[in-house]
């Protein structure tokens, strides 16, 4: 079971990935996130750009239809959902040092946004 600070550094990073889409910062981001999801298996890494891409797709899809808070509110909860599998896969320890590696990723994706308002 995650602590509440670690749901809400996942909270966190799922909000990242919905914001970053579209911007500047999602490159990177993506990259990021693709290569934490991986853990190292280049497969596995490929999939999860994958995923990232389909989420941009969604999100940009939904901007022409209206409904572009409903995907927002869909892709962060999914992509949290993927964070928070992450870290229950670490131990204890582990997840205690990942908290900050974590945190210290997100805030590139808030910068992107305020550019973007």
């Amino acid at each position: 079971m995650l602590t509440e600070a670690l749901m809400a550094v996942a909270g966190a990073g799922g909000t990242a990935v919905v914001q970053a889409a579209g911007t500047d910062a999602w490159t990177g981001l993506r990259q990021r996130v693709a290569r934490l999801l991986g853990r190292g298996d280049t497969q596995r890494e490929r999939a999860e750009l994958e995923r990232l891409d389909r989420t941009a797709q969604a999100l940009e899809e939904a901007g022409t239809t209206g409904e572009t808070e409903r995907a927002r509110l869909r892709q962060e909860a999914s992509w949290q959902t993927r964070f928070e599998s992450l870290l229950e896969t670490l131990r204890t320890p582990s997840r205690s040092r990942s908290q900050p590696n974590f945190r210290r990723w997100w805030p590139s994706s808030r910068s992107s946004r305020l550019a973007r308002a």
